[in-house]
């Protein structure tokens, strides 16, 4: 049977790394390199040219983020299928012979994980300690893009249905030609959660650059995790051991002082826990009203994430998410940050101290990071008179503090698991109505024509 090749290019570290030393020293069968020093891994790691990269334009241009009303960007996207079907939540996405660029990059990323994770004990010189180390990164990392890639191919967890709800292929050692069928989404999870737990004893605490993984990270994505399964107490518990050991948040005002922005870059920004960045933004992201009238005008990140469409390519009547990679400078991508941070875990304890009824606590840790998204004359502290309340409070502000992103998304459908928040979500596109139901089909992303073709083994979301 054939099967598609999931592979990570390893020549073009060869190429990057020669001048250094003779990067491999054996070939086996089938012309596979071999990575020998514990050095080679370090490297490999840190190559971080396409594992930076989760999803693409998908969960920004599906979430109520955005509403793509204006006619020159309707215009734009008609020649773009791919554009077009995921703006309208149509199936299938792709054609025939179309890939899938998100799904290939997340595997690609995975090959070479595995690859740390299969040989990096074994590995020739650098001690245990350093042999440990990328190892546990190698695994939190693995468990990091499954954990997208399941909320983005597979139905949103839940406790009755996950053990028979299909997920994403679990592939767990550096081979080219292996059984793609689908672990449920029970199975993914448990994954995830052991690779994490597997990571955490022998993550250092912190690394010198946030693109490693460090035990604060593993905290956070358990944090994350959790709360995705509505184990609340175990989400709120590792957002507190998160946030004991680091819990800074960034001041929009330093953004804004002088009269010049200057947002930072994400690898000086200490609420960045764990750098990641979406593969692909969409050139012209026209802001829904909900999410401007939530903003307001005097919001620090209204100010600085909302411009005028003329502003973009192509232009349009209306206003449109101004990323943080347009701050950059020439040379630089630095776009919106989708990895594990310190506001998103803020929020997350917000949220399950919400859900715990502790309505006066959820309040003050929402106007603390919100007097960090203000100018001081400009504040006034919210109130809630019951935890309900405080509940929304901290829905509109993950809203506020990620618009744009694409993180909206996963959380519209976590939240369709609550009848307070579970909305139908309507929007044309060329004269044709298209409507995104609770729980829905919408919600769970196709996989590629190719793959099934190519993999009769794997199971089609359903249409």
């Amino acid at each position: 049977m054939y099967r598609y090749k999931i592979i990570i290019a390893l020549l073009l570290l060869v190429a990057s790394l020669v001048s250094c030393r003779k990067y491999v020293e054996d070939v086996p069968i089938q012309g596979q390199r071999v990575l020998v020093y514990t050095d080679d891994y370090r490297r490999l790691m840190d190559y971080r040219d396409k594992q930076q990269y989760l999803f693409g334009q998908g969960p920004l241009l599906s979430s109520d983020d955005v509403a793509l009303t204006a006619q020159e960007i309707q215009d734009y996207m008609k020649p773009n299928n791919i554009q077009t079907a995921i703006y309208t939540w149509s199936k299938p996405v792709y054609t025939d012979k179309q890939e899938d660029l998100d799904w290939n990059n997340m595997y690609a990323n995975m090959y070479t994980y595995n690859v740390v994770i299969n040989g990096v004990m074994d590995s020739k010189g650098g001690g245990m300690e350093l042999k440990q180390t990328l190892l546990a990164e190698a695994l939190l990392q693995r468990a990091f893009v499954y954990f997208n890639l399941v909320n983005l191919y597979g139905k949103q967890y839940d406790a009755a249905t996950a053990e028979t709800d299909p997920g994403v292929p679990l592939l767990l050692k550096a081979a080219l030609f292996v059984d793609l069928k689908r672990a449920s989404v029970k199975q993914v999870y448990e994954q995830v959660l052991k690779d994490i737990r597997d990571a955490l004893p022998i993550l250092p605490l912190k690394q010198d650059i946030n693109t490693r993984p460090n035990k604060v990270a593993a905290y956070a994505l358990l944090s994350k995790v959790y709360l995705n399964m509505r184990d609340f107490t175990n989400a709120a518990a590792f957002a507190d051991s998160t946030l004991n050991i680091s819990g800074t948040l960034y001041d929009y005002n330093l953004a804004v002082s002088g009269g010049n922005v200057a947002f930072p870059q994400q690898i000086e920004n200490k609420q960045v826990l764990l750098r990641y960045i979406p593969r692909q933004i969409f050139n012209a992201p026209q802001l829904s009203q909900s999410i401007l009238d939530l903003l307001g005008t005097k919001d620090l990140r209204y100010v600085l994430f909302v411009k005028p469409g003329t502003s973009f390519y192509p232009g349009f009547t209306g206003l449109g998410y101004w990323s943080p990679d347009r701050f950059s400078g020439p040379g630089l991508t630095d776009r919106p940050a989708i990895g594990l941070t310190v506001n998103d875990t803020w929020l997350i304890k917000a949220e399950c101290l919400a859900r715990a009824g502790k309505k006066d606590e959820v309040v003050q840790m929402l106007n603390t990071l919100r007097k960090f998204r203000f100018r001081p004359e400009d504040y006034t502290d919210l109130t809630a008179a019951t935890p309900a309340e405080a509940l929304q409070l901290v829905v509109d502000e993950r809203r506020r503090e990620f618009f744009g992103t694409g993180l909206r998304w996963y959380d519209q459908r976590r939240l369709n698991k609550d009848p307070q928040f579970a909305k139908t979500v309507t929007r044309s596109f060329n004269g044709v109505a298209y409507t995104l139901q609770p729980n829905g089909n919408g919600y769970v992303f196709p996989l590629a024509n190719i793959l099934i073709s190519l993999n009769p083994e794997m199971e089609q979301n359903p249409q």
